[in-house]
Parts: structure tokens; sequence; C-alpha cells
């Protein structure tokens, strides 16, 4: 079965619309992670995408896609704000993806206040697109969690040729305007977190709600073995019109998780007392799934359990919270829960 293509915007590229995400093969073994990379190969999936921080992914992918660069589509990204940062970056992308080239270099998991510094002089911006006129990068573009950002940008005219954005049947927003318009714009559109991060009941229903929207071009499910990439290649060749029952099983994780799925939208930032709240609400239910126990979660969860107990009660949080999240109940609960699977270094 030959997988649908689908051009990436005004990147000119005819993508796979299920690409490979590269943060699960962080958690297996080398030989295995190749081994998965290499049936997306086999099966037919054109676009991979990783990212500097993703600790050992771009060297595996590297690895397992080295004999066939030309064929396949490699996208990368980077967390750096100063052009120093981001020039540093990819030479250990590159180096790590056996490549001299990358076809897409994104700037990644960028808001408001992290884009301010990013357009400053000396940024990883104006570097950005240097790397593009240079050819290193034959084009580029951006990474979100935030839809409104996302569309703001775009509507003041960004340099972004793609963007990549959560869209999931419980994270609808961008499927309200930024998707429509990145098709208006030819702004090539991928889609992460399809699955809710692993919080969802049935992947291969969440898959399909994705693949049926138009306007999504690409979506790249993380995937850690043979057999989820094989089953998310089965749902490409399969119509894709929901039935009864999974309908009912996308209402039961409406219900289920409605009161306190987390998009990561950061809406309801900044914290007074300066609680990285989506990270506590998400880490334990998906970026654990997704990732283990990385020196970055391990860090992060030690320095964010004081900041919860210093709780300010304000509400601030809850009153910009586009999901009418219970954040000051959820919080000590979920910081509970997360540092417990710490002492234990347990995963859901």
């Amino acid at each position: 079965m030959a997988l649908k293509k689908k051009r990436l915007g005004k990147t000119g590229l005819y993508v796979t619309e299920v690409g490979f995400g590269g943060i699960p093969i962080q958690r297996i073994s080398e030989e295995e992670a190749i081994s998965v990379v290499k049936r997306c190969y086999e099966l037919g999936i054109n676009y991979y995408d990783t990212a500097r921080g993703y600790t050992t992914s771009e060297e595996r992918v590297g690895k397992a896609l080295e004999d066939v660069r030309d064929n396949v589509y490699i996208a990368t990204k980077s967390h750096a704000k100063t052009g120093k940062e981001l020039r540093e970056n990819l030479e250990t992308s590159l180096k790590n993806l056996k490549t001299d080239y990358l076809d897409l270099y994104q700037l990644h998991n960028v808001g408001l206040e992290t884009y301010k510094t990013l357009q400053a002089p000396g940024g990883a911006l104006e570097e950005l697109l240097k790397i593009k006129e240079e050819g290193i990068a034959r084009h580029i573009g951006a990474t979100s969690h935030s839809p409104t950002f996302l569309t703001n940008i775009l509507n003041e005219g960004s340099p972004f040729e793609t963007i990549m954005v959560g869209y999931n049947y419980i994270a609808l927003e961008p499927s309200r305007e930024l998707l429509p318009l990145c098709k208006k714009m030819d702004i090539g559109t991928v889609i992460m977190k399809p699955f809710g991060g692993g919080a969802f009941t049935n992947a291969r229903t969440a898959l399909k709600f994705v693949l049926a929207n138009e306007n999504a071009d690409c979506t790249i499910p993380g995937m850690q073995s043979v057999t989820e990439v094989e089953e998310n290649v089965a749902v490409c060749g399969e119509d894709l019109t929901l039935a009864k029952d999974e309908l009912d099983s996308i209402e039961v994780d409406r219900v289920a998780l409605g009161n306190e799925f987390c998009a990561a939208c950061d809406y309801c930032q900044p914290c007074p007392a300066g609680i990285p709240i989506s990270f506590v609400l998400r880490t334990e239910m998906s970026s654990l799934r997704r990732m283990g126990w990385t020196n970055n979660i391990v860090k992060q969860t030690r320095e964010t359990a004081p900041k919860v107990d210093a709780c300010l009660d304000c509400g601030a949080c809850e009153t910009r919270c586009p999901y009418q999240l219970p954040i000051r109940k959820l919080l000590p609960e979920k910081m509970d829960a997360l540092l417990k699977r710490l002492e234990e270094r347990s995963i859901p």
C-alpha cells in the first residue's frame, strides 16, 4: 500500500501523511530504535522528525537512515535562544544525523516571551535565516503549544514555512483558526500529539480523527515499536469515517480527561509563584510515557516541587485557562503523584 503524500505548504516537499515522531525511541535500546526507524522507511514513511533536546534520538535516526538519506526528509529542532547557540546546535545535529543538510530546521517550543528573545539582534531567528540562506537548512519552521501565538505571528508575517502544533480530538483549538489559516497562506502543517501524549484510549481512532482533517499535512505520532509503526501505517489505508463505537470512545475520553487534560497552551502563564503549570499537569501521563525519566525531567521535577508548595492560591491561572481546568486543585495532586513516581523511578 502506497502512503498518501501531501504538499507541505510552500516548502514544496511532498511528505507522507503520517511521519515519524522521534521522541519515544529514547526509551528503547539503540538496536530496537534503529529497527523501528528502518521499518518506517520500509513501509514508505518519508518524513522524520527529531530534536536536539531528545537525547539519543538524533543519533539513532541518523544511523537508521544514513544509507537512504536522499530518499527521506529529515526535520530537527533547537531550543536555542541565541544565534551562537543555534549554530552550535546545528553542528551537533548534523553530526548526529550523519548529513550535511536538513530538509527542515525548526525553532522548538516557541511562545510569546521566547519569541521576543529569538527576534532580538543576535537571536536564534536571525541565525536561522542565515542557515537557510547558506542552504544547510532547506526550509525553516517553528513549533509551539500555543495555536493563538502561531496564528498571531503568521498574521504578522513571520518567515516560517511550516508550523508544528498539537492537535487531537480533545485539543481542538488549532482546527478552528490556525490550520485553515495555514492552508490559506500555504504554510505547511505538522501535527504533534495526535494521541494526547499517550493519554487516549484508542490510538487508531485518534489517528483517524487527525488524518481526516484536510488541513493537516503531516501527522507525526511517536513510535517506539515495529508493531506501532505497522498499526499506524495500516490506518492510512482505511476509511477515515469514524464509526459509532469510535465516536463513543472519543466521548469517553472527553469525559474522563476533559476536566484535567492540559493541552500545554500555557495561557495560564505567567504564574506569580513561578510554577511551570503545564509541566506539572502533563509530565506524569504524557512526558514520562513518551520519554521516561530523563535527566532534565528529574531536575525539573525536583526544582518544581517547592514552587508548587509555595502556590499563592491566587487563581490567576484558572481565569486564563481556555479549558476551565481546576488548576489549583490539580497542581498538588499531580505533583505528589510525580514525586512518588520519581522516588520509584516508575512510568505509567
